[in-house]
Formats: structure tokens, sequence, C-alpha cells
């Protein structure tokens, strides 16, 4: 056991080494190292290490890195751990409503069942992708355009007829056990202590080479819903830091709605939208912290 440590620890170190000599400009690209932490490849759960993958990666984006300048490898897991997530929440239907079935996304999805061996979950992947193939391109985008607890339910509930399967699969191929492995074989992992985590990421921030022309872009074309958790933030004296997921089953007052959750400064929050106002919530103790006007 001691030798097999000991081979891995020289290994971690001349990937490393490798990857510190190639410098900034070489590290925007699909082909880069997959990076986690050292505390969670050490963790006896085995979701420790896919999250840390998750941080990482969603570091890189709000750095404003594109998903072609992020490693392939990387996003493979977080994609799969994605469409889990999404499904165990809300079904197939929700995957398809909150992905918005985008081809770089189902491709992702795809690659990453092949490579983790999930092949159940990989049949009925395809399953679900000819159920959405059978609503043509004019019922997809009219799903997508549909408010997902009014006109698109009725598709919602066509697209979520291999849920029930899906939920059974969990015995016989566990995804977080199937990509936590594949993430702790990968030839392609570097593993860093988690307070260097911080230094990975401004070295690849620092490669983009349009930061202020991608920065006002992505301001302008940001979503309604972003535009306000960073009004709520502001009002409440908080940075935001990212926003994390939004989940169209949260009940307020009575009424089902997306609630979007983010994180600050100061931990863990939720925004939703009731009567004209958006409203920000702590995402713990559930106190109001803050609330605008919704334009």
């Amino acid at each position: 056991m001691n030798r097999i440590v000991c081979c891995l620890a020289l290994l971690i170190g001349m990937t490393l080494m490798s990857h510190a000599q190639s410098g900034p400009a070489s590290i925007l690209t699909p082909d880069d190292s997959i990076i986690v932490s050292k505390n969670s490849i050490e963790s006896d759960d085995p979701y420790d290490i896919i999250w840390a993958n998750i941080d990482f990666v969603n570091a890189l984006f709000a750095e404003h890195i594109g998903k072609d300048e992020v490693s392939r490898e990387a996003l493979k897991s977080y994609y799969v751990d994605y469409y889990l997530a999404q499904v165990n929440n809300g079904g197939f239907s929700q995957f398809v409503y909150n992905s918005r079935w985008h081809p770089r996304t189902i491709g992702l999805v795809r690659e990453g069942l092949v490579a983790m061996n999930a092949k159940k979950h990989l049949a009925l992947f395809e399953e679900g992708a000819a159920l959405v193939a059978a609503l043509g391109e004019a019922g997809l985008k009219g799903y997508l355009a549909s408010d997902y607890f009014g006109g698109g339910r009725g598709i919602g509930e066509r697209l979520s007829v291999t849920d029930d399967r899906f939920f059974d699969l969990k015995e016989q191929e566990n995804l977080i056990q199937l990509n936590s492995a594949w993430l702790k074989r990968h030839p392609k992992l570097v593993v860093i202590p988690k307070t260097e985590f911080r230094t990975e990421v401004d070295r690849r921030a620092a490669a983009v080479p349009d930061r202020a022309a991608r920065e006002k872009r992505a301001l302008d074309s940001e979503p309604q819903y972003t535009k306000l958790i960073r009004l709520l933030c502001k009002k409440a004296g908080q940075q935001l830091e990212r926003i994390t997921a939004g989940d169209p089953t949260h009940k307020y007052q009575g009424k089902t709605g997306i609630a979007w959750y983010f994180i600050t400064d100061k931990g863990r929050h939720y925004m939703v939208q009731a009567d004209g106002k958006a409203i920000m919530f702590d995402g713990t103790s559930k106190a109001k912290l803050a609330e605008v006007d919704i334009p």
C-alpha cells in the first residue's frame, strides 16, 4: 500500500512540475488537467472529489473562461453530475428544460457516461434523447419556451417516462460511485492543496486574451434572474461569488416557482420572485435579507 501511495505522489509531483512549466498561455485548452484538492481524493465520501472538480470548473467559468478552454475531461465529470442532479430533482424533463438540450451539454453527458462505463445509464439516456427527437425541432423549441409548470407540463410528462427506471438503476450503476472512481484513476488528474486552488484559477484567468470584452459581453447578456441576484447582493451588502442552481419545484407562499441558489462571501442563499419583487433569503436560517422590485 505504501508503495502505491509513493508512486501516486511521484506521479502527481511530476504532473504538477510539467503543468507549472507549461506557462499560463498553454492552459486555456480542452486538453488541460483535471484539478482536485488533496483532501477530496483522500476523503471516504465519493462525492467529495466530484465536488472538488465542480468547484474548480465553476471558478474558471466565473473568470470568463469558455467551455472550449476548460479541460474536456473535467467537463465530462461536471456534466454527468449535472445530469444526475437534474433528474434526481425533477426528472429527465427538468434536465431537458434546464440544459436547453444544448448539443455541447448533451455530448459531454454522453461522453462521460461512456468513459465511466455506465452502460445502462447510457442506454436510458439514449431512450430519453429519442423522446426529445420525437418532439421535432418545433416541439422542442415550444417546450423550452413554455412555462415549465404551465404549458410545458404535458410535454414534460412525455419526457419523464424513463424516470422510474433511472431511479432503479442506482443500485446497479451508481453514477456518483462511477464518476468518483473514474476521476481518481484518470491519467490527467492533478491533486493540489485546497490553498492552491485560487493560484491555479488565476494562472488560467491571466491567459484570457480579451478579458474586458468578455466581461462586458457576459454582463450584457446576463439573464434577468442573474441581474436581480446581483441587485439583491448589493442591497444586502454582500459579494456574489456564483449562482449554483435553479429549482423549479420550490414552493413559496403556497405557489410553485423557481428558486435560484447562489453563494456570496457570506455563504449560501437563494432568491424567489413573487408579487413583482425579487426576495433574497439566507440558505440556512431562511431569514429574509433583502428585496428589490422586478423591472
